[in-house]
Protein backbone atom coordinates (compact mmCIF):
# COMPACT_ATOMS: atom_id res chain seq x y z
CA UNK A 1 0.00 0.00 0.00
CA UNK A 2 1.55 3.89 -0.71
CA UNK A 3 -0.36 6.61 0.40
CA UNK A 4 0.21 10.45 -0.19
CA UNK A 5 -1.40 13.42 2.24
CA UNK A 6 -2.78 16.90 1.18
CA UNK A 7 -4.15 19.73 3.27
CA UNK A 8 -7.56 20.03 2.06
CA UNK A 9 -9.50 22.20 4.00
CA UNK A 10 -9.13 23.81 7.87
CA UNK A 11 -7.83 20.49 10.09
CA UNK A 12 -9.00 18.68 6.98
CA UNK A 13 -6.43 15.93 5.29
CA UNK A 14 -7.02 13.93 2.26
CA UNK A 15 -5.26 10.54 1.89
CA UNK A 16 -5.20 9.43 -1.55
CA UNK A 17 -4.42 5.53 -1.39
CA UNK A 18 -3.55 2.89 -3.85
CA UNK A 19 -3.25 -0.95 -2.96
CA UNK A 20 -1.37 -3.34 -5.47
CA UNK A 21 -3.42 -5.91 -7.51
CA UNK A 22 -1.28 -8.35 -5.31
CA UNK A 23 -2.43 -7.58 -2.09
CA UNK A 24 -6.47 -6.79 -3.08
CA UNK A 25 -6.21 -10.56 -5.21
CA UNK A 26 -4.83 -12.15 -1.53
CA UNK A 27 -7.91 -10.49 0.40
CA UNK A 28 -10.23 -11.15 -2.17
CA UNK A 29 -9.44 -14.53 -1.85
CA UNK A 30 -9.21 -15.06 2.03
CA UNK A 31 -13.27 -13.32 1.57
CA UNK A 32 -13.83 -15.96 -1.07
CA UNK A 33 -13.05 -19.15 1.08
CA UNK A 34 -15.16 -18.03 4.06
CA UNK A 35 -18.22 -17.77 1.44
CA UNK A 36 -16.95 -20.76 0.15
CA UNK A 37 -17.47 -22.91 4.05
CA UNK A 38 -20.66 -21.20 3.97
CA UNK A 39 -22.72 -21.52 0.77
CA UNK A 40 -23.90 -24.62 -0.79
CA UNK A 41 -25.23 -25.51 -4.28
CA UNK A 42 -27.27 -28.03 -6.54
CA UNK A 43 -24.90 -31.44 -6.35
CA UNK A 44 -22.28 -30.08 -3.80
CA UNK A 45 -22.54 -30.51 -0.02
CA UNK A 46 -22.44 -26.99 2.17
CA UNK A 47 -18.96 -25.72 2.33
CA UNK A 48 -17.56 -28.44 -0.58
CA UNK A 49 -18.60 -25.75 -3.80
CA UNK A 50 -15.66 -25.38 -5.98
CA UNK A 51 -13.59 -21.87 -5.66
CA UNK A 52 -14.23 -20.38 -9.11
CA UNK A 53 -17.67 -21.41 -8.53
CA UNK A 54 -17.83 -19.60 -5.67
CA UNK A 55 -16.23 -16.52 -7.09
CA UNK A 56 -18.30 -16.74 -10.11
CA UNK A 57 -21.47 -17.10 -8.37
CA UNK A 58 -21.21 -15.11 -5.53
CA UNK A 59 -19.14 -12.27 -7.05
CA UNK A 60 -20.93 -9.18 -6.27
CA UNK A 61 -21.30 -10.53 -2.53
CA UNK A 62 -18.11 -10.80 -2.17
CA UNK A 63 -16.22 -7.58 -3.44
CA UNK A 64 -19.43 -6.12 -1.22
CA UNK A 65 -17.81 -7.91 1.68
CA UNK A 66 -14.08 -7.61 0.60
CA UNK A 67 -14.65 -3.62 0.24
CA UNK A 68 -16.59 -3.30 3.63
CA UNK A 69 -14.17 -4.75 5.82
CA UNK A 70 -10.88 -4.04 3.63
CA UNK A 71 -11.09 0.22 3.30
CA UNK A 72 -11.63 0.71 7.01
CA UNK A 73 -8.53 -1.51 7.46
CA UNK A 74 -6.71 0.20 4.86
CA UNK A 75 -7.55 3.59 5.61
CA UNK A 76 -6.60 3.06 9.57
CA UNK A 77 -3.25 1.53 8.28
CA UNK A 78 -2.92 4.79 6.22
CA UNK A 79 -3.78 7.38 9.43
CA UNK A 80 -1.24 5.59 11.22
CA UNK A 81 1.75 5.64 9.02
CA UNK A 82 0.61 9.30 8.41
CA UNK A 83 0.45 9.93 12.02
CA UNK A 84 -3.03 11.61 11.41
CA UNK A 85 -5.90 11.23 14.44
CA UNK A 86 -9.57 11.26 12.86
CA UNK A 87 -11.92 12.84 14.84
CA UNK A 88 -15.16 11.65 13.15
CA UNK A 89 -15.02 8.03 10.67
CA UNK A 90 -12.72 8.92 7.35
CA UNK A 91 -15.32 9.79 4.50
CA UNK A 92 -14.66 7.56 1.17
CA UNK A 93 -14.57 9.35 -2.02
CA UNK A 94 -13.04 8.34 -5.44
CA UNK A 95 -13.19 4.88 -5.33
CA UNK A 96 -11.78 3.13 -8.04
CA UNK A 97 -12.05 -0.97 -8.02
CA UNK A 98 -11.79 -3.55 -11.39
CA UNK A 99 -11.13 -6.60 -10.67
CA UNK A 100 -7.43 -7.13 -11.65
CA UNK A 101 -6.68 -3.90 -11.34
CA UNK A 102 -4.79 -1.96 -8.33
CA UNK A 103 -7.56 -0.21 -5.90
CA UNK A 104 -7.21 3.29 -5.51
CA UNK A 105 -9.30 5.65 -3.59
CA UNK A 106 -9.04 9.02 -1.17
CA UNK A 107 -10.23 9.21 2.34
CA UNK A 108 -10.88 12.77 3.71
CA UNK A 109 -9.79 12.82 6.95
CA UNK A 110 -11.08 15.26 9.92
CA UNK A 111 -8.47 16.21 12.55
CA UNK A 112 -8.60 18.40 15.74
CA UNK A 113 -7.63 21.83 15.08
CA UNK A 114 -4.38 22.23 16.50
CA UNK A 115 -4.21 25.56 18.64
CA UNK A 116 -2.22 27.03 21.21
CA UNK A 117 -3.88 28.08 24.21
CA UNK A 118 -2.63 31.63 25.26
CA UNK A 119 -5.09 33.75 27.29
CA UNK A 120 -6.01 30.99 30.55
CA UNK A 121 -4.50 32.29 33.37
CA UNK A 122 -6.16 35.65 35.46
CA UNK A 123 -9.50 35.04 34.87
CA UNK A 124 -12.25 37.30 36.77
CA UNK A 125 -14.16 34.85 38.36
CA UNK A 126 -17.60 34.63 40.97
CA UNK A 127 -17.85 32.19 43.55
CA UNK A 128 -21.56 32.13 44.41
CA UNK A 129 -21.88 30.52 47.64
CA UNK A 130 -24.98 29.72 49.08
CA UNK A 131 -24.78 29.85 53.54
CA UNK A 132 -27.07 26.80 54.57
CA UNK A 133 -29.48 28.15 56.60
CA UNK A 134 -30.78 26.14 60.07
CA UNK A 135 -34.10 26.18 58.17
CA UNK A 136 -32.75 23.96 55.47
CA UNK A 137 -31.41 21.66 57.98
CA UNK A 138 -35.13 21.40 59.99
CA UNK A 139 -36.72 20.66 56.28
CA UNK A 140 -34.33 17.86 55.63
CA UNK A 141 -35.11 16.46 59.33
CA UNK A 142 -38.67 16.63 58.87
CA UNK A 143 -38.14 14.82 55.55
CA UNK A 144 -36.27 11.75 57.20
CA UNK A 145 -38.64 11.25 59.76
CA UNK A 146 -41.32 11.26 56.98
CA UNK A 147 -39.24 8.76 55.41
CA UNK A 148 -38.64 6.70 58.17
CA UNK A 149 -42.01 6.72 59.50
CA UNK A 150 -43.62 3.42 61.39
CA UNK A 151 -46.98 2.36 60.10
CA UNK A 152 -49.07 0.53 62.36
CA UNK A 153 -52.13 -1.93 61.79
CA UNK A 154 -55.40 0.03 63.17
CA UNK A 155 -58.92 -1.19 63.52
CA UNK A 156 -60.84 2.24 62.72
CA UNK A 157 -61.83 4.04 59.09
CA UNK A 158 -58.98 5.44 57.11
CA UNK A 159 -58.72 8.97 57.48
CA UNK A 160 -56.25 11.54 55.88
CA UNK A 161 -52.62 10.45 56.40
CA UNK A 162 -53.49 6.53 56.48
CA UNK A 163 -52.41 4.01 54.11
CA UNK A 164 -54.77 1.49 52.68
CA UNK A 165 -53.56 -1.95 51.47
CA UNK A 166 -56.00 -2.94 48.92
CA UNK A 167 -56.24 -5.81 46.23
CA UNK A 168 -58.19 -4.36 42.92
CA UNK A 169 -59.63 -5.71 40.29
CA UNK A 170 -60.90 -4.06 36.98
CA UNK A 171 -65.11 -4.33 36.34
CA UNK A 172 -67.10 -3.53 32.99
CA UNK A 173 -70.25 -1.41 33.04
CA UNK A 174 -72.59 -4.63 34.02
CA UNK A 175 -70.26 -5.29 37.65
CA UNK A 176 -68.41 -8.16 35.40
CA UNK A 177 -65.15 -8.50 36.72
CA UNK A 178 -62.66 -8.68 34.02
CA UNK A 179 -59.93 -11.39 33.92
CA UNK A 180 -56.19 -10.67 34.10
CA UNK A 181 -56.41 -7.20 35.36
CA UNK A 182 -56.28 -8.52 39.29
CA UNK A 183 -53.49 -6.42 41.54
CA UNK A 184 -52.52 -7.58 45.09
CA UNK A 185 -51.21 -5.47 47.77
CA UNK A 186 -51.24 -2.00 46.26
CA UNK A 187 -50.69 0.56 49.13
CA UNK A 188 -52.37 3.77 48.96
CA UNK A 189 -51.23 7.14 51.28
CA UNK A 190 -54.07 9.09 51.47
CA UNK A 191 -53.60 12.93 51.04
CA UNK A 192 -50.80 11.81 48.63
CA UNK A 193 -50.13 14.82 46.23
CA UNK A 194 -50.39 12.94 43.50
CA UNK A 195 -53.21 10.47 44.33
CA UNK A 196 -56.26 11.40 41.85
CA UNK A 197 -58.94 12.67 43.78
CA UNK A 198 -61.78 9.92 42.99
CA UNK A 199 -59.56 7.50 44.24
CA UNK A 200 -58.86 9.82 47.59
CA UNK A 201 -62.65 10.02 47.94
CA UNK A 202 -63.52 6.38 47.30
CA UNK A 203 -61.20 5.14 50.09
CA UNK A 204 -62.11 7.73 52.88
CA UNK A 205 -63.43 5.84 55.77
CA UNK A 206 -63.14 2.39 54.34
CA UNK A 207 -62.38 -0.41 56.76
CA UNK A 208 -60.25 -3.20 56.50
CA UNK A 209 -62.41 -6.62 55.17
CA UNK A 210 -64.44 -4.10 53.18
CA UNK A 211 -65.31 -4.21 49.57
CA UNK A 212 -66.17 -1.05 47.38
CA UNK A 213 -66.49 -0.11 43.97
CA UNK A 214 -65.07 2.96 42.91
CA UNK A 215 -65.21 4.85 39.06
CA UNK A 216 -61.70 6.84 38.31
CA UNK A 217 -61.43 9.00 35.14
CA UNK A 218 -57.49 9.31 34.03
CA UNK A 219 -56.39 12.57 33.47
CA UNK A 220 -55.18 12.75 29.28
CA UNK A 221 -51.52 12.83 30.62
CA UNK A 222 -51.44 10.05 32.90
CA UNK A 223 -48.67 8.29 32.97
CA UNK A 224 -49.48 5.04 32.43
CA UNK A 225 -50.64 5.21 28.67
CA UNK A 226 -53.00 2.47 28.62
CA UNK A 227 -55.04 3.94 30.94
CA UNK A 228 -54.99 7.72 30.55
CA UNK A 229 -58.18 10.00 29.34
CA UNK A 230 -59.95 6.47 30.12
CA UNK A 231 -63.10 6.09 32.94
CA UNK A 232 -62.46 3.02 34.39
CA UNK A 233 -64.36 0.73 37.44
CA UNK A 234 -62.44 -1.39 40.10
CA UNK A 235 -63.86 -3.62 42.97
CA UNK A 236 -61.63 -3.29 45.74
CA UNK A 237 -61.35 -5.02 48.78
CA UNK A 238 -59.80 -3.42 51.79
CA UNK A 239 -56.90 -5.63 53.61
CA UNK A 240 -55.72 -3.41 55.88
CA UNK A 241 -55.67 0.03 57.48
CA UNK A 242 -52.14 1.58 58.73
CA UNK A 243 -51.11 4.33 60.45
CA UNK A 244 -48.27 6.13 59.82
CA UNK A 245 -46.68 6.92 63.00
CA UNK A 246 -43.60 9.56 62.93
CA UNK A 247 -40.34 8.99 64.96
CA UNK A 248 -39.65 11.51 67.80
CA UNK A 249 -37.03 13.94 66.42
CA UNK A 250 -34.60 12.48 69.76
CA UNK A 251 -30.83 10.33 70.03
CA UNK A 252 -32.82 7.31 69.25
CA UNK A 253 -33.74 8.67 65.84
CA UNK A 254 -30.35 9.33 65.22
CA UNK A 255 -29.05 5.81 66.59
CA UNK A 256 -31.49 3.56 65.54
CA UNK A 257 -32.55 4.32 61.96
CA UNK A 258 -28.81 6.29 60.95
CA UNK A 259 -26.31 5.09 63.22
CA UNK A 260 -24.93 7.82 64.77
CA UNK A 261 -24.56 8.67 68.27
CA UNK A 262 -27.00 11.86 68.71
CA UNK A 263 -29.59 14.22 67.76
CA UNK A 264 -26.58 16.82 67.56
CA UNK A 265 -24.37 14.32 65.49
CA UNK A 266 -27.28 14.16 62.51
CA UNK A 267 -28.00 17.81 62.36
CA UNK A 268 -24.29 18.05 61.86
CA UNK A 269 -24.43 15.50 59.12
CA UNK A 270 -27.06 16.84 57.55
CA UNK A 271 -25.37 20.51 57.51
CA UNK A 272 -22.19 18.81 55.85
CA UNK A 273 -24.15 17.23 53.11
CA UNK A 274 -25.72 20.24 52.08
CA UNK A 275 -22.89 22.59 52.28
CA UNK A 276 -20.79 19.76 50.19
CA UNK A 277 -23.85 20.26 47.57
CA UNK A 278 -23.35 23.81 47.23
CA UNK A 279 -19.47 22.97 46.87
CA UNK A 280 -20.29 21.21 44.23
CA UNK A 281 -23.44 23.40 42.79
CA UNK A 282 -20.46 26.48 43.14
CA UNK A 283 -17.64 24.44 41.43
CA UNK A 284 -19.81 23.59 38.18
CA UNK A 285 -20.74 26.79 38.15
CA UNK A 286 -17.00 28.09 38.28
CA UNK A 287 -16.21 25.47 35.69
CA UNK A 288 -18.96 26.66 33.48
CA UNK A 289 -17.60 30.57 33.54
CA UNK A 290 -13.80 29.37 33.18
CA UNK A 291 -15.15 27.50 30.07
CA UNK A 292 -16.76 30.53 28.51
CA UNK A 293 -13.92 32.94 29.08
CA UNK A 294 -11.27 29.98 27.24
CA UNK A 295 -13.85 29.68 24.27
CA UNK A 296 -14.45 33.34 23.98
CA UNK A 297 -10.95 34.60 23.96
CA UNK A 298 -10.16 31.26 21.60
CA UNK A 299 -12.19 31.47 18.51
CA UNK A 300 -11.96 28.63 16.55
CA UNK A 301 -13.24 27.01 13.25
CA UNK A 302 -14.36 23.75 13.73
CA UNK A 303 -14.47 20.73 10.98
CA UNK A 304 -18.65 21.13 9.50
CA UNK A 305 -17.77 17.69 9.44
CA UNK A 306 -17.18 16.93 13.05
CA UNK A 307 -20.64 19.04 13.87
CA UNK A 308 -22.57 18.02 12.04
CA UNK A 309 -21.23 14.00 13.27
CA UNK A 310 -21.57 14.63 16.63
CA UNK A 311 -24.59 16.71 16.34
CA UNK A 312 -26.46 13.59 14.88
CA UNK A 313 -24.92 11.87 17.63
CA UNK A 314 -27.05 13.60 20.28
CA UNK A 315 -30.19 13.54 18.23
CA UNK A 316 -30.25 10.22 18.17
CA UNK A 317 -29.59 9.63 21.94
CA UNK A 318 -32.50 11.91 22.13
CA UNK A 319 -34.90 10.12 19.74
CA UNK A 320 -33.54 6.76 20.29
CA UNK A 321 -35.07 4.07 17.79
CA UNK A 322 -38.33 6.85 17.26
CA UNK A 323 -38.73 8.04 13.30
CA UNK A 324 -38.57 11.49 13.48
CA UNK A 325 -39.77 13.51 10.77
CA UNK A 326 -36.87 15.70 8.65
CA UNK A 327 -38.72 18.79 9.91
CA UNK A 328 -38.35 17.82 13.44
CA UNK A 329 -34.69 16.58 13.16
CA UNK A 330 -33.24 19.95 12.00
CA UNK A 331 -35.08 21.43 14.62
CA UNK A 332 -33.08 19.20 16.70
CA UNK A 333 -30.02 19.98 15.52
CA UNK A 334 -30.22 23.66 15.20
CA UNK A 335 -31.67 23.15 19.17
CA UNK A 336 -28.43 20.89 20.40
CA UNK A 337 -25.74 23.07 17.59
CA UNK A 338 -24.61 25.89 20.39
CA UNK A 339 -23.91 23.06 23.20
CA UNK A 340 -22.36 20.64 21.08
CA UNK A 341 -19.73 23.63 19.59
CA UNK A 342 -19.35 24.79 22.81
CA UNK A 343 -18.48 21.36 23.87
CA UNK A 344 -16.01 20.69 21.54
CA UNK A 345 -14.47 23.44 21.46
CA UNK A 346 -14.02 23.31 25.61
CA UNK A 347 -12.59 19.61 24.75
CA UNK A 348 -9.70 20.74 21.99
CA UNK A 349 -8.84 23.66 24.34
CA UNK A 350 -8.32 21.78 27.15
CA UNK A 351 -6.17 19.22 25.77
CA UNK A 352 -4.03 21.52 23.86
CA UNK A 353 -3.67 23.30 27.70
CA UNK A 354 -2.45 19.79 28.75
CA UNK A 355 -0.37 18.95 26.59
CA UNK A 356 1.36 22.69 26.84
CA UNK A 357 0.88 22.41 30.76
CA UNK A 358 2.64 18.54 30.33
CA UNK A 359 -0.53 17.24 31.77
CA UNK A 360 -0.77 13.55 31.77
CA UNK A 361 -2.97 10.70 33.91
CA UNK A 362 -1.25 7.42 34.20
CA UNK A 363 -3.09 4.06 34.02
CA UNK A 364 -2.96 3.95 37.84
CA UNK A 365 -4.85 6.98 37.92
CA UNK A 366 -7.44 5.96 35.48
CA UNK A 367 -7.74 2.57 37.33
CA UNK A 368 -8.14 4.73 40.99
CA UNK A 369 -11.09 6.18 39.17
CA UNK A 370 -13.11 3.30 38.25
CA UNK A 371 -12.95 1.83 41.51
CA UNK A 372 -14.19 5.18 43.05
CA UNK A 373 -16.38 4.62 40.82
CA UNK A 374 -17.03 1.18 41.51
CA UNK A 375 -17.28 1.65 45.13
CA UNK A 376 -20.01 4.56 44.88
CA UNK A 377 -22.48 2.77 43.20
CA UNK A 378 -21.79 -1.08 45.16
CA UNK A 379 -25.27 -2.45 43.34
CA UNK A 380 -23.65 -1.74 39.92
CA UNK A 381 -19.62 -2.17 40.92
CA UNK A 382 -19.82 -5.25 38.72
CA UNK A 383 -21.53 -3.78 35.54
CA UNK A 384 -18.98 -0.50 36.03
CA UNK A 385 -15.78 -3.05 35.66
CA UNK A 386 -16.81 -4.54 32.69
CA UNK A 387 -17.51 -1.45 31.06
CA UNK A 388 -14.06 0.30 31.46
CA UNK A 389 -12.78 -3.41 30.84
CA UNK A 390 -12.37 -1.90 27.33
CA UNK A 391 -9.60 -0.10 26.39
CA UNK A 392 -11.45 2.06 24.13
CA UNK A 393 -13.68 3.40 27.53
CA UNK A 394 -10.17 2.79 29.52
CA UNK A 395 -8.69 6.06 27.04
CA UNK A 396 -11.83 7.85 26.94
CA UNK A 397 -12.00 7.56 30.52
CA UNK A 398 -8.43 8.84 30.78
CA UNK A 399 -9.16 11.81 28.35
CA UNK A 400 -11.72 13.01 30.35
CA UNK A 401 -9.41 13.02 33.32
CA UNK A 402 -6.89 14.79 31.73
CA UNK A 403 -9.69 17.66 30.46
CA UNK A 404 -10.50 17.63 34.40
CA UNK A 405 -6.89 18.34 35.40
CA UNK A 406 -6.60 21.19 32.53
CA UNK A 407 -9.78 22.77 33.57
CA UNK A 408 -8.76 22.62 37.45
CA UNK A 409 -5.35 24.49 36.21
CA UNK A 410 -7.15 26.86 34.93
CA UNK A 411 -9.57 27.65 37.78
CA UNK A 412 -6.27 27.59 39.78
CA UNK A 413 -4.71 30.83 37.95
CA UNK A 414 -7.84 32.78 38.33
CA UNK A 415 -9.04 35.51 40.38
CA UNK A 416 -11.96 34.26 42.21
CA UNK A 417 -14.01 36.53 44.37
CA UNK A 418 -16.60 35.25 46.78
CA UNK A 419 -20.32 36.17 46.42
CA UNK A 420 -22.82 34.95 48.83
CA UNK A 421 -26.58 34.46 47.81
CA UNK A 422 -29.48 34.25 49.67
CA UNK A 423 -30.01 30.17 50.39
CA UNK A 424 -33.03 27.72 49.78
CA UNK A 425 -35.40 27.76 52.49
CA UNK A 426 -37.93 24.62 52.22
CA UNK A 427 -41.23 25.93 50.98
CA UNK A 428 -43.97 28.18 53.66
CA UNK A 429 -40.48 29.68 55.11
Amino acid sequence: MTHTVRESGPSQHTLTIEVPVEQVESRILEVSRVFQRQVSMPGFRKGKVPLDKVRSEYAAEIEREFLERFIPEVTHEALGEAKLVAVVPPSVTNLRFTPGQPLSFEAVVDVAPQVEVKDWKGYALKRRIKPVAAAQVDGMLDQLREESAVFEDVERPAGPGDVVLLDSQRIDANGRRLSNTKAKGARILLGAPDLLPELEAGLQGAEAGQERTIAVTYPADFRQAELAGQSVRYVVNVKKIQQKNLRALDDTLARDVFGLESLVALRERIQRNLELEDEQRWRRDLEAQAIDELVKRHPMDLSPRLVNYMLEQVVHEQTGSREVSEELHKQLEEHYRPGVERSLKREILLIALAKQENLDVSGEEVGQQILRLAESDPRNAARVRQHYSSADRRRALAESMLEKKALDRVIEAAKIEDEPIAADLPAGQ
